[in-house]
């Protein structure tokens, strides 16, 4: 790829699109309300917040509201999901590993077969991921619960206020566009 096509590339995908201004407005706006309560109560693991928030903004403001809801809905049900199997594995390495690899494929599992396929993934993922925590973290399972439930306040934190800010500040009727 020479200099020219590379320039040309991002000319022609940064260009100013009909709503990408709405767009940005809305994400910055999010991430500015979102950043007020990280620093008065001083959350630890707040970039989280707004990670998530950046990964489900799209443009189609009907994909954001069901990713944000989605998101919420499945997160709390993985960890929850997580924290039932610390209670069984969390001295028994192999058996943890076990339950990566259950929820991680049954994420993926679930991504393919129902109808909203981002569930799937909004359970598998953080339910796997957290299986790995006592490996990295230390194995006190105090502080890995208290983590854990930290990273699920952000994430619902992040969707909320995303979700809020996508409903105030969408263009058109929220309902018709999640209708549609």
């Amino acid at each position: 790829m020479t200099a020219s096509d590379l320039f040309n590339f991002l000319r022609r995908e940064l260009a100013p699109t009909p709503g990408r201004g709405g767009a940005t407005f809305r994400l910055t706006l999010a991430c500015l309300a979102a950043t007020i309560p990280i620093l008065t109560h001083r959350i630890p693991e707040g970039l989280i917040v707004l990670i998530v928030m950046y990964l489900i903004t799209q443009e189609d403001t009907a994909a954001t509201l069901i990713g944000s809801i989605l998101g919420i809905i499945g997160v709390t049900i993985g960890l929850g999901l997580a924290l039932l199997a610390w209670e069984i594995s969390l001295d028994i390495a192999w058996l943890r590993i076990v339950f990566f690899i259950v929820f991680f494929f049954g994420g993926l599992f679930l991504k393919r077969v129902l109808t909203i396929g981002a569930l799937g993934s909004a359970i598998g993922v953080p339910a796997a991921m957290v299986m790995i925590l006592p490996d990295v973290y230390p194995p006190d399972p105090e502080l890995l619960v208290e983590f854990v439930l930290w990273v699920w306040w952000c994430v619902i934190l992040g969707l909320s206020v995303n979700l809020g800010v996508q409903f105030l500040l969408s263009p058109g009727d929220p309902l018709m566009l999640l209708q549609r």
